[in-house]
């Protein structure tokens, strides 16, 4: 038995080196952090930034899948790059006495498994949540908070579309929309407008009993009854983006935010 124990404590020293080289997984947590809402992936996120003592950078910027998977990968890849190092280290321990190594071993095996089962758990398809971390599923009502021309607080109403090109928001608007500070205007030739999906547009509801398809029958038909129609149709009062919406996911052209106003007036 070989009394020097240099070598295989240098090969413990080297895979600590390997695992913190150059902030690589606080990196990767970091560009995760960055694109998506997702809280299970993001307490993941943390866990591992826990077990491994770091901090990374939570600022969320957008939606993108694609930009987690890269990270993922390249949490991956390192992950296969410390356990090659790491793999070295029994060369040496059959002729080293374990009271050099033993306890090293064992923190180092807890280590790398804990820290391999939490980015497996990454590499699920990580959820499309908004800004408050609600899971944003097609045909949801969404919300995007604006003002009315009395600078009121009011919620313009979209749906969620699935498309090839990822999600959509299906909205009903008149071009006098786009005022300073996003102001809603009374009345408007009315458009409807499929944008693609941000985490800015929040979670409302979500439809228990329709289909996917009678949504996309019924917005097909009012666009065809928008390109066709001389009148103005949009009407903040009678027939706004709720009215629309609503009508789109439940048959019924409706505005609670309209009733809502109505009852206080009337009190």
């Amino acid at each position: 038995m070989n009394p020097n124990p240099s070598r295989v404590l240098r090969l413990f020293a080297e895979t600590q080196d390997r695992l913190y080289d150059g902030d690589t997984i606080k990196k990767a947590l970091s560009q995760i952090a960055r694109h998506t809402k997702d809280k299970k992936v993001i307490e993941n996120c943390e866990a591992i930034a826990e077990l491994l003592q770091i901090e990374f950078d939570q600022t969320f910027v957008r939606n993108d899948v694609n930009q987690h998977f890269d990270a993922v990968k390249k949490l991956q890849n390192h992950g296969v790059w410390v356990k090659d190092k790491y793999k070295e280290i029994k060369l040496y321990t059959d002729n080293c006495d374990p009271k050099w190594f033993f306890a090293l071993q064992e923190v180092t095996d807890v280590q790398l498994d804990r820290l391999g089962q939490l980015v497996s758990l990454l590499s699920a398809v990580p959820d499309i949540c908004d800004l408050n971390g609600n899971v944003i599923r097609p045909n949801d009502l969404v919300i995007y908070p604006s003002q009315d021309e009395e600078g009121r607080p009011y919620e313009h109403y979209g749906i969620v579309r699935a498309t090839h090109q990822g999600y959509s928001i299906a909205h009903f608007f008149t071009i006098e929309t786009i005022r300073p500070q996003g102001r809603v205007a009374e009345v408007g030739l009315g458009y409807v407008y499929f944008s693609p999906y941000k985490a800015e547009w929040l979670f409302k509801e979500r439809p228990e009993s329709v289909s996917d398809s009678q949504i996309e029958a019924r917005i097909d038909e009012s666009r065809k009854k928008f390109i066709a129609a001389k009148d103005k149709l949009w009407n903040k009062l009678l027939y706004n983006c709720e009215h629309w919406a609503r009508e789109m996911v439940y048959g019924e052209a409706r505005s609670t935010q309209v009733e809502n106003l109505r009852t206080k007036k009337s009190t």
